[in-house]
């Protein structure tokens, strides 16, 4: 398998944050056009899996892989996506097959600040916990934003908006919740948890890093020396090199009803 060669002069990092680089692969031809990529996907395929491991081969160190994993997988909230332990299972084997970990992420975005949905969270880092190629990653999180067209989404198919009184964001008590949950996770796994625009989560076991920062500079063995960062929502904190591959401007085919397309 030929692929488009990585730039080596661009120090900007390509990412596949509009979409799902498992159902979208036309981030391959743009490869040409940065120095390394973050490929996001909510539903590891063998298809994917294959085409990484053989980018991995021909172009060794260009790639870093955030796995999405939120527990709802296969529930009405993600009705085309894995359930948790197909995911994990697959970004397991992914690395067993000679994928570098260091260069995986466990993305568990968004979090859900329900009872249910900190017991979905559960399931995902327990399960990830016990499997050595995964009790070692990277864990990125975020919290649910609900949009009024998600809260809409969400009452047709018979759920109750988890915001109520039309919030955007999680209430106070809702973000402790989180943190309580996250606190006690990294006590007794060790999992650090990244976070990236979110002022009102931190604690023990949380960073708040850019999805795209000095830690993905250092993997793909790039250098930018502008530190600018804020160049998305509020309290961004991805660094200006960070740029999008994909072109979609709707939901994917992965149908979760809190996509914040409409």
């Amino acid at each position: 398998m030929a692929f488009k060669q990585f730039s080596t002069t661009s120090q900007r990092i390509g990412i596949t944050e509009r979409g799902d680089a498992s159902r979208d692969f036309s981030w391959l031809d743009k490869l040409d056009r940065v120095g390394g990529v973050v490929l996001i996907t909510k539903a590891l395929t063998d298809e994917f899996c294959d085409t990484v491991l053989a980018l991995e081969h021909e172009q060794p160190g260009h790639v870093i892989v955030h796995a999405t994993c939120t527990g709802w997988g296969g529930s009405a909230l993600e009705p085309r996506v894995p359930r948790y332990r197909d995911q994990l299972g697959r970004l397991s084997k992914l690395i067993a097959d000679g994928f570098p970990a260091e260069r995986c992420v466990l993305r568990i975005d968004p979090i859900i600040p329900t009872s249910a949905g900190l017991d979905a969270v559960r399931h995902v880092l327990d399960y990830a916990a016990g499997d050595p190629n995964l009790a070692h990653l990277r864990v990125r999180i975020s919290v649910l934003d609900e949009y009024k067209h998600v809260k809409e989404r969400l009452t047709a198919k018979g759920y109750s908006p988890f915001y109520p009184n039309g919030a955007f964001q999680a209430s106070p008590k809702q973000f402790d919740a989180v943190r309580r949950m996250l606190e006690q996770v990294h006590a007794e796994y060790g999992f650090r948890f990244e976070t990236c625009a979110e002022p009102l989560l931190h604690g023990n076991g949380i960073v708040a890093t850019g999805c795209i920062g000095q830690r993905e500079l250092d993997l793909l063995g790039l250098h930018y020396d502008n530190k600018q960062t804020g160049f998305q929502r509020n309290a961004c904190l991805c660094l200006g090199c960070k740029t999008e591959l994909l072109e979609n401007r709707r939901r994917c085919p992965n149908g979760c009803l809190y996509c914040y397309w409409r």
